[in-house]
């Protein structure tokens, strides 16, 4: 499992530079350039304004309990704007995909609840 993620993890960066340089023999260089800034930008200031969304979420959550999915939103909110600050068409999707609340929040949710089936508490004592 290792093994594959690591595999996933070195071709990525690849794919997503042979689509970049695809891209831009189809329309042109500097236009690439500018989808890659401006999808960087993008991502900074929608990860602004939905960073701290989810900061005053995950404070209201913390007073009430439960934290698990709101941490989970934040962490998957952290990658989507990372994901979209690095160049490469694979990460623009990814990251733009993640970053959009609905679907965050969805993933936040399924990963909460695969969590907590998967978690074991033990009494010591």
């Amino acid at each position: 499992m290792i093994g594959l993620i690591l595999l996933f993890l070195l071709l990525v960066p690849f794919i997503d530079l042979y689509l970049l340089v695809e891209i831009s023999n189809i329309i042109g260089f500097w236009e690439v350039i500018a989808i890659i800034l401006i999808t960087g930008m993008v991502g900074a200031e929608v990860m602004r304004r939905e960073g701290a969304y989810v900061l005053r979420k995950a404070q209201r959550s913390v007073t009430a309990g439960e934290i698990t999915r709101n941490v989970l939103e934040g962490v998957l909110l952290v990658g989507g704007g990372i994901l979209l600050l690095l160049p490469g068409v694979i990460s623009d999707i990814t990251g733009l995909s993640i970053i959009v609340r609905p679907v965050r929040e969805r993933m936040a949710a399924k990963l909460a609840t695969k969590g907590s089936s998967k978690s074991r508490i033990e009494f010591i004592g």
